[in-house]
């Protein structure tokens, strides 16, 4: 395969090279000949058990990985300090995993799965012919023959990442038993969404041999982690331990009491409490509204402004963490004075006549309260129906 390759950046003022990472510009006819194969082989490693989805989520269709993740986390959490138990949480940040997976690995986990011997012959040429060459504003390099990584853009890529981070979680979730919950239901020590790795476990000692058999597959597989982005948190007696630290790649591991981490979406503190993100978030909506107040559009692109991009966005916040409802009336009071401003309505014009869609006006706009109660209630919903037995029962929105 021959790829073009462009830079993007990965942080936010991102200056040095290993801030970047290549997405790959493929011609439209492989993006959809490999979106084809991806479906067929995601299909057969799901129906024949391959993939354990309580562990890994990442790149599996119609599974919200991000959400059920964060939610069982979260629950373990809450659980183990409501209940006083004793319970460790280790996020683990891979360098460039995506960049960095061996070739000889996929290889692997294509042979190891009982994969058609036709799709392992053309995935075998894929690879052996593995060209790319990376562009930038002023230069452009010559031909790289590549026996590492995957090419970011291509539609096989992520089931075949997924594959190769399947055979590593196998090998190394034996080294700990399941936390238990509670309920009966005990959750599994690995969590996985694509190269975002967390380590549950009730005991310390578990937790460390958990630690040293992945460092042990790591480096096996040429892949490396990241200490200093990573995070621990430890729970005894249902209250944070500081003196437990943990080590990885023989490094020391800093705890979320020395700096939060951001995990799919949430982020994650010493206080395990969500009341500091609902203030954040009205903070947000208070210097959003501002924003689109002070900018010069007219009053109806500032709604479209309010309902395309800033409702959206509050909304995940809403969703994904605990936030109480009176918080929610709160940005909603907000929004609503700033609406009223903008159409050019009286002050008293109540909320039914500007939300309800059968009132005089019938304007199409969406109630932020209404939309995060009907947000919760679709959650609770897909929790219930969700085919991993551990979400099914433990989860709450």
């Amino acid at each position: 395969m021959i790829a073009e390759a462009v830079y993007i950046p990965k942080e936010q003022d991102s200056e040095g090279i290993n801030q970047f990472r290549p997405i790959s510009l493929l011609n439209v006819e492989g993006k959809i000949y490999f979106s084809v194969m991806a479906s067929r082989l995601t299909k057969y490693l799901t129906e024949n058990g391959y993939i354990n989805t309580s562990v890994q989520k990442g790149g599996i269709p119609g599974v919200s990985g991000c959400l059920e993740h964060a939610t069982m986390i979260w629950e373990a959490i809450q659980r183990a300090k409501s209940e006083k138990q004793s319970l460790d949480v280790v996020w683990i940040d891979l360098a460039n995993a995506y960049g960095s997976v061996p070739h000889e690995m996929i290889q692997l986990a294509l042979r190891m799965y009982q994969v058609p011997e036709v799709i392992q012959v053309m995935l075998d040429d894929y690879f052996s012919g593995f060209r790319m060459r990376f562009s930038t504003n002023s230069y452009t390099t010559n031909w790289i023959n590549l026996k590492v990584g995957i090419a970011m853009g291509c539609t096989i890529s992520p089931i075949l990442f997924v594959m190769a981070m399947e055979v590593i979680l196998k090998a190394a979730e034996g080294s700990a038993g399941p936390a238990s919950l509670g309920g009966g239901c005990p959750m599994p020590p690995l969590k996985e969404f694509m190269d975002d790795t967390t380590i549950i476990c009730s005991k310390e000692d578990k937790t460390r041999r958990m630690l040293t058999r992945l460092d042990v597959l790591m480096s096996w597989c040429r892949l490396e982690f990241k200490p200093k982005k990573s995070r621990s948190l430890s729970i005894r007696k249902g209250k944070v331990d500081e003196a437990t630290t943990f080590t990885v790649a023989e490094q020391q591991i800093p705890t979320v009491s020395q700096e939060p981490v951001k995990s799919l979406g949430r982020w994650y503190d010493s206080s395990m409490k969500d009341i500091r993100r609902g203030a954040e978030t009205l903070e947000l909506a208070s210097e959003s509204l501002l924003a689109i107040n002070k900018c010069g559009l007219q009053g109806i692109f500032k709604i479209w402004c309010l309902q395309f991009m800033l409702i959206p966005k509050l909304l995940g916040r809403l969703l994904v963490y605990d936030i109480c409802s009176s918080t929610v009336e709160a940005i909603e009071a907000k929004i609503n004075k700033y609406t009223r401003k903008w159409l050019g309505v009286p002050p008293g014009l109540s909320d039914v006549a500007m939300y309800c869609r059968k009132a005089k006006l019938k304007l199409p706009m969406k109630s932020i309260l209404e939309e995060y109660k009907c947000g919760k209630a679709k959650l609770l919903t897909m929790f219930k129906e969700s085919n991993d037995p551990v979400v099914k029962i433990s989860s709450h929105p």
